[in-house]
């Protein structure tokens, strides 16, 4: 049988279920919702060893050391783009570009129920659906497979995901594709599934509304500079939940890093050079670098890794304000950069209470002041005020 990554490696990217001549892979989630390969059909197999070979994990290349990285501090002149956007609207930029060309693009975008997924936009109209950080690891499905296509087809195509998920399309389609443009971003981890729905269902009893959310989690109405963004759940029926970052609780699990893959603890994929055209990020202390590139209103940083990346960037060049940086200042107060999250020591433990709908008692860890002994549901919105000042 042929041998995955170790669990502790994986990352969920889909190039062996892709690659599978016998269609005999499938994605199973664990119990905190990550995704991993499994033999479906024993039988069926037929020891190719296509899956073992395609494993960025297993087959990892060495960094080309004629890769050449430039760094920018950047942003959209279009400031209604860049309020809907996590920084500074750059990504959207390169997406209508490609859009424009007759091109299709591939991201991440809530589904009806707040899962994360991967899907296929073709017209401008559906960009809003991946604009917007989404704190979960994605569901890319096919993806991969219907990418092969449009490519084959002479289509351009646009993918953009985790630095991990890129790596994986690289070494699936095994060659590069002229009209192929991939885009990661500075990660910190990806958060699990698992927590991220029931967060999105205790958000919504506790907000006392049965409405679907709009969810941005980068509102940017306290501002953006010095990590001054908002999360925000907007519902249909008006009421609304806004709350700091650092005072959300999802957001206080993720950035302390103990709702994060495991694999995101060793990553393979960090660094100045990667196997995406262009890498985005928040450019967290532009506001020292060079102040005048900070107005409160988000920045993205940027690195280009290759000549097609160049090219884009030169192509929205008319549509947004740019001054390149030195690598060291792109890195200064991004640290996910180049460095993995280190899981807290009961990152375990916290997943299985919050498997069981119990968040009450993962608030110590999150040094909040515990609250009388109330009936659930009391307990729980008493809770939520007093963490986010929910009216």
């Amino acid at each position: 049988m042929p041998k995955f990554a170790d669990k502790s490696q994986c990352t969920g990217c889909t190039a062996c279920v892709s690659i599978c001549p016998r269609n005999c892979i499938q994605m199973k989630k664990d119990n905190a919702g990550f995704e991993f390969p499994v033999i479906m059909e024993r039988s069926a197999c037929i020891a190719c060893g296509a899956c073992e070979r395609v494993c960025p994990v297993l087959m990892k290349k060495k960094d080309d050391e004629n890769l050449s990285t430039s760094a920018y501090a950047a942003f959209s002149n279009n400031n209604a783009l860049r309020l809907e956007s996590s920084s500074g609207g750059i990504f959207s930029e390169l997406a209508a570009t490609i859009l424009q060309r007759g091109g299709v693009i591939y991201g991440a975008s809530y589904d009806d129920e707040g899962v994360v997924r991967h899907i296929e936009i073709k017209e401008q109209t559906e960009l809003g659906k991946l604009q917007g950080a989404k704190y979960s690891q994605s569901i890319l499905g096919d993806c991969f497979l219907s990418i092969k296509k449009q490519l084959d087809s002479g289509r351009i195509v646009l993918f953009s995901g985790t630095p991990c998920q890129v790596a994986g399309l690289k070494a699936f389609l095994k060659r590069d594709y002229e009209n192929l443009v991939c885009i990661d971003f500075v990660c910190h981890g990806v958060p699990s599934p698992m927590v991220w729905e029931k967060y999105v269902k205790y958000r919504s009893l506790t907000d006392n509304s049965d409405s679907f959310p709009h969810i941005n989690l980068r509102n940017k109405e306290s501002g953006w500079s010095h990590y001054a963004y908002s999360v925000e759940f907007a519902y249909a029926d008006k009421k609304r939940y806004l709350c700091k970052n650092g005072d959300d609780p999802f957001m206080q699990l993720f950035v302390k890093d103990y709702i994060l893959r495991e694999s995101c603890s060793s990553c393979h994929f960090k660094g100045y050079h990667r196997v995406s055209d262009i890498t985005l990020g928040d450019f967290w202390g532009i506001w020292n670098i060079n102040p005048k590139m900070d107005d409160n209103k988000g920045t993205s940083l940027i690195l280009t890794h290759t000549a097609k990346g160049e090219k884009m960037m030169n192509a929205v060049s008319e549509n947004i304000k740019c001054e390149q940086v030195y690598l060291e200042q792109a890195a200064r107060e991004n640290p996910s950069l180049l460095r993995s999250s280190v899981h807290k020591q009961n990152r375990d433990i916290v997943l299985k209470t919050i498997e069981s709908e119990n968040f009450q008692e993962i608030l110590p860890l999150l040094q909040v002041k515990q609250p009388q002994r109330r009936s659930k549901k009391e307990i729980i919105k008493r809770v939520l005020k007093k963490l986010c000042g929910l009216g």
